[in-house]
């Protein structure tokens, strides 16, 4: 690089570098040494961001002394430097950054931070958070986007070069070239009111060559179905222009507050406009995802990020067509253009008599006319049934000691019983006692398998008549169950009903003539019913089983 000096007038000294002109008002100082000296300062270049100050010694610049040529030259090589950094072609000061998320860089000719210096810097490694510049370990600089908030992980990638400028307010670099690691939008405000910043907003429309967005709710289709976005900016008034983020990291909110929401949670379009929930809405209300919270903060830090998810009514899926539904139209589907559909229930089924309510008239199925149904269609709550559901007769039967006898009962209803009871007709000996519980059933062998419940000891001497075990809970769904009967006593007589009123679930695969099974007995020595039924015999139709009331 060559550069020479020219006297341009009594008050300009021209410098001429590789061709390029840099023209400097001279300034006289009171006080000599080694003949006058000048200030030579406010470089005149056409870009103020290399106007310096440079004091340089000297008697004349066409042949100064020794000591002024040093000076001179010394202070001419730092405006070279400032001038074009490293580079021989006059570029902007420029270096490679070392180090992850703290980094630091040389560049050459910088020896402090002035508001508005600009570095082009390469970093060797991507960002993974926050991070800062260190610049000729002037000092470590966070990092901000241009636009707004600090750098985020992801903002910088391996190798990525970015303009940096410093910023004497914030005390910081603004960097210009990060990753597209956030996706802005500058609209314009069409809601009456003004919007702020971390509110949710909807598309409605365009103006020019920008977007215009109203307040998002997930109270209907319209002000939900096009929400794009979360307001970045601090806040744009009505018809005003502003940005919104549409997917990214969002900082420094205050609608996050740890006594709502905690980090993790999907975050999701709120009724109030512009609001979040945390709890996924359901119909009426449309389902909108905006994004995950990142921190919850009580205070101003929180962060979410943005990603809107809209839900779907049931006509936008693509495979239903549902443009037109009529009242009471069912859904169904057509595999002639595997397409889900709507239509009344008389197209369905080619009956054009065919109620649409989804009650079968008698008209369209006579044979159902004059059926009656279960007896549990009529049963009433707070009422003791037994196990059978016609219950012809009562009769009685004998304590057998030391065996269960297992009895089916279908249960047709969901129900919870509070209460079990026998009926004692003849009295038992002194101290004979008995207990009865409830089994669920083995569906693969149609037996008793686990106990639910043991009613505990029920007197069976004393006197005659019933016996009642209350404080029970025991919920039933519907099915079939076990009805358990054990006693320790070998006399007295209990109320029964006869094995003909009870469900056939059992069958046989013997001879026919014995009779069908309709319980199952285990002999056990008296004690408290066990966990599981095992160890079973038959017991034919022709027995009685003991009748189980049961309260509900």
């Amino acid at each position: 690089m060559s550069y020479q000096f020219i006297d341009e007038s009594a008050t300009i000294l021209k410098v001429i570098v590789d061709g390029d002109e840099l023209l400097f008002k001279k300034v006289y100082c009171s006080t000599a040494v080694d003949g006058d000296y000048f200030i030579l300062n406010t470089h005149e270049y056409e870009s103020s961001i290399y106007r310096q100050e440079f004091k340089l010694l000297y008697t004349d610049c066409t042949s100064p002394s020794v000591a002024s040529a040093i000076a001179l030259q010394t202070a001419v090589d730092a405006i070279i430097n400032n001038y074009a950094g490293t580079s021989t072609g006059g570029g902007i000061l420029h270096g490679t950054a070392s180090g992850t998320d703290t980094y630091a860089v040389s560049i050459t000719g910088v020896t402090s931070y002035a508001d508005g210096d600009a570095y082009l810097v390469r970093f060797t490694n991507g960002n993974t958070t926050g991070c800062t510049l260190n610049v000729n370990s002037l000092g470590a600089k966070a990092l901000y986007r241009n636009n707004d908030g600090a750098l985020i992980g992801g903002d910088i990638v391996d190798g990525g070069e970015i303009l940096t400028v410093y910023n004497s307010t914030t005390d910081a670099f603004q960097c210009i070239g990060t990753a597209p690691n956030t996706l802005l939008a500058y609209v314009t405000n069409a809601d009456s009111v003004t919007i702020t910043k971390g509110q949710a907003v909807y598309a409605f429309g365009g103006t020019g060559d920008r977007l215009r967005v109203k307040l998002a709710s997930n109270t209907t289709d319209a002000t939900s179905a096009q929400t794009i976005g979360v307001v970045q900016s601090t806040s744009i008034a009505a018809n005003q222009k502003g940005l919104i983020i549409m997917q990214g990291q969002l900082d420094n909110l205050s609608i996050l507050p740890t006594s709502t929401w905690a980090d993790g949670d999907p975050i999701y379009l709120g009724a109030t406009a512009g609001s979040f929930t945390k709890i996924k809405p359901s119909a009426p209300n449309h389902l909108v995802y905006v994004g995950y919270v990142l921190t919850a903060s009580p205070g101003s830090a929180g962060r979410m990020y943005v990603r809107p998810q809209n839900g779907y009514e049931l006509d936008e899926l693509h495979d239903v067509q549902a443009t037109a539904p009529n009242n009471n139209d069912t859904l169904y589907f057509d595999s002639s253009v595997s397409q889900w559909k709507t239509a009344s229930i008389a197209t369905i089924t080619g009956n054009a008599s065919a109620s649409n309510t989804g009650v079968l008239s008698s008209t369209d199925w006579s044979t159902f006319n004059g059926k009656v149904t279960s007896p549990w269609a009529y049963r009433l709550s707070g009422r003791f049934y037994t196990p059978s559901t016609n219950a012809l007769a009562i009769g009685s039967t004998p304590n057998v000691a030391n065996s269960i006898r297992y009895s089916p009962v279908i249960i047709e209803r969901d129900i919870t019983i509070t209460q079990l009871g026998i009926s004692v007709v003849t009295i038992a000996g002194t101290g004979n006692t008995a207990r009865v519980g409830i089994y669920s059933n083995n569906a693969s062998t149609n037996q008793p398998s686990s106990r639910l419940v043991d009613s505990g000891t029920i007197t069976l001497d004393g006197s005659t008549g019933q016996r009642i075990v209350t404080g029970l809970s025991v919920t039933l769904t519907k099915g079939l169950y076990w009805f358990a009967y054990f006693s320790n006593a070998s006399t007295g007589t209990v109320a029964s009903i006869a094995n003909l009123n009870l469900p056939d679930v059992i069958g046989t695969t013997g001879t026919l003539n014995n009779g069908l099974i309709t319980g199952y007995s285990q002999s056990l020595t008296y004690t408290t019913l066990p966990a599981s039924a095992s160890s079973l015999g038959n017991i034919f139709s022709g027995a009685n089983s003991y009748c189980i009331y049961y309260y509900y």
